[in-house]
């Protein structure tokens, strides 16, 4: 399947700042100014078989990657359910989980800390929460929670099912997302996919 990526913009209009900003997105403490973002129209296979465009904002210079990398997925017909800017969700990631919406940047800090998320620097990509869900581990009382609430069937990820990622992590780390979140022991976070640290402080 061919498909045409384009660039929308180099860098964001002043209306998509001002979106980005009301819509708690993007503020003056964030780590990433939004003249290094830039907006991204990307056609994708749906999860009926069909082509449609989305849109995703990443860091300047990662934007080849970022093409090259969804190119490559739809080639493969990786199914993907919504690919949405984070500021149809006012920056609130629990709700862009629900709604099984894949994304990249959104200036916000990791869940339950201070300090900031790889996506606050739009180095990092969630693809279909629903299908591979974040898991948060209560040592204390004993349970998981797992987020977005419809991915319950979804944790064992033993039986592969339509949307799971285990199929594009190297295909991910390939294009440079080599930190899978899936690889993580405390709080395994399958729709997760960045760019190693070292890598996003050489950035800057």
């Amino acid at each position: 399947m061919v498909l045409t990526f384009l660039i929308s913009n180099m860098a964001l209009t002043e209306s998509a700042v001002q979106n980005i900003i009301s819509n708690n997105c993007w503020a003056e403490e964030c780590p990433v100014h939004h003249s290094r973002l830039v907006l991204l129209d990307i056609p994708f296979i749906n999860y009926d078989g069909f082509s449609q465009i989305g849109q995703i904002m990443v860091l300047d210079v990662i934007k080849n990657e970022t093409i090259a990398l969804f190119k490559e997925l739809a080639n493969r017909s990786f199914p993907i359910s919504s690919l949405l800017l984070m500021d149809s969700f006012k920056g609130d990631d629990v709700a862009s989980m629900n709604a099984n919406n894949s994304s990249a940047f959104n200036g916000r800090r990791i869940m339950n800390t201070n300090r900031w998320s790889s996506h606050a620097y739009g180095v990092a990509i969630d693809i279909n929460p629903r299908q591979n869900p974040y898991l948060r581990f209560n040592t204390d009382e004993n349970t998981i929670k797992v987020l977005p609430d419809e991915a319950l069937p979804f944790v064992n990820r033993t039986v592969p099912k339509k949307g799971m990622v285990e199929p594009i992590v190297d295909l991910f780390a390939q294009y440079g997302f080599t930190e899978w979140g899936g690889r993580w022991d405390d709080k395994p976070d399958y729709h997760h996919f960045q760019m190693p640290w070292d890598r996003i402080n050489a950035l800057f």
